[in-house]
């Protein structure tokens, strides 16, 4: 009798096991907002490849390869972090989803000994013996209550069968959901060395090329020329913020809250702290370049720094740009109030996005040496009614 009593049981727990398919809990839509960057990012660089092939051996083809190639090495560093960026999501879905599964495999576990408790019971009475057990009651309240309760049994083992078979497929399902997120993690990793191949030797010839023009006069004279010209650049995007601020006041935007940034940056003088710790490079305003003995145009000032150190915004306010400048960099723009604005360039890697919300005190990136050719450095500077200030007058003294 034991026999045929585990013989049903087994038969019960085989027609669960074979459970059927379930959809993915995980949508591969989870990162496309990071792929997408990082398909722009790579269009970008095959563009740059294109000019660098077309480049001419001029002294200004030169200079504009070296900008080429330096804005390349960027976006290859960009092109890395991101693929960094998914790979750790990667290492947190994986986890999760063990955790999902061992729970899902211990609730299971407890399922499947109530179901099994209640499968005997239900065989025990099965085929009409469910009567005799009511009949034998002692009487009628009994028998009644017998009755209620061989009711209750049957639907529950119905409702537990259920249950565990819900939840073997969502077993499944996390299961194949991993499986294609461990999938995903190789290949992000196969992607990964090959980006970091092309870094390493794009970063080797730009290296070679800062001092192949750093040792030839002339170069060196043109790249300065260009830089120069960049300084009009970071004027006309400043220009463009401050028309945008003015109309702003008569056509509020709604997605971003310009007006609720904190405090009165006119009020600050002397009071910023300096945005990085580092060794005063270039002053504000004219300064002469010892290896040409000409004089140079500041519209902020250079401070060396070491790689990678931390950058600090100096004040609230909101991130209205981010772009590339040649001979700067990578730079990022903060707005603040009463038409005042901040400028961080030679950034390595950028910590903010467009129209983040900053406080005094936020790290918005890292010193870099992109567009340098003094390596790593950063230049700040301050704006105020369109016109660049002297950021030594408005940071404290050290």
């Amino acid at each position: 009798m034991l026999l045929r009593h585990n013989k049903f049981v087994g038969y019960v727990f085989l027609f669960f096991m074979i459970g059927a398919g379930f959809l993915p809990s995980i949508s591969p839509q989870d990162l496309s907002s990071a792929r997408q960057e990082l398909s722009e990012v790579r269009k970008e660089i095959d563009r740059l490849q294109k000019e660098l092939a077309r480049s001419e051996n001029t002294l200004q083809s030169q200079v504009n390869y070296l900008n080429n190639l330096d804005k390349q090495v960027s976006l290859y560093r960009q092109a890395l972090r991101l693929l960094q960026a998914e790979i750790r999501k990667s290492h947190q879905e994986i986890s999760r989803l063990t955790t999902q599964i061992d729970t899902l495999t211990n609730q299971i576990t407890r399922l499947q000994k109530k179901f099994a408790q209640q499968v005997l019971f239900s065989y025990k009475y099965h085929r009409g013996r469910e009567l005799d057990w009511i009949l034998g009651a002692d009487n009628f309240n009994q028998a009644y209550l017998r009755y209620r309760y061989f009711r209750m049994i049957s639907q529950n083992v119905q409702h537990v069968y259920q249950r565990l078979r819900n939840k073997k497929n969502e077993l499944e399902s996390l299961k194949e959901s991993r499986e294609r997120v461990l999938r995903r993690q190789q290949q992000l990793a196969r992607e990964k060395e090959e980006q970091q191949h092309k870094f390493l030797k794009r970063r080797a010839e730009l290296q070679q090329k800062i001092k192949q023009i750093t040792q030839d006069r002339q170069l060196l004279a043109l790249a300065l020329k260009e830089r120069e010209k960049s300084l009009k650049k970071l004027e006309k995007i400043i220009a463009v913020l401050e028309k945008e601020r003015q109309e702003r006041k008569n056509t509020p935007q709604e997605n971003v809250d310009w007006e609720s940034i904190p405090g009165n940056f006119a009020q600050l003088r002397g009071q910023l702290n300096w945005p990085v710790k580092g060794k005063l490079l270039h002053g504000f305003g004219r300064y002469r370049n010892p290896q040409l003995k000409t004089v140079l145009l500041n519209y902020g000032i250079d401070i060396k720094a070491k790689k990678g150190s931390p950058v600090h915004c100096v004040a609230p306010g909101i991130v209205s740009t981010i772009t590339y400048v040649a001979g700067f960099g990578k730079t990022v723009i903060v707005t603040h109030n009463k038409g005042y604005y901040t400028v961080y360039s030679h950034l390595d890697e950028v910590l903010v996005r467009k129209f983040e919300k900053v406080e005094a005190g936020k790290i918005i990136g890292t010193v870099g040496d992109s567009g340098s050719l003094e390596g790593s450095k950063l230049y700040f500077a301050i704006f105020g009614n369109n016109k660049p200030l002297n950021p030594l007058q408005w940071l404290k003294k050290i």
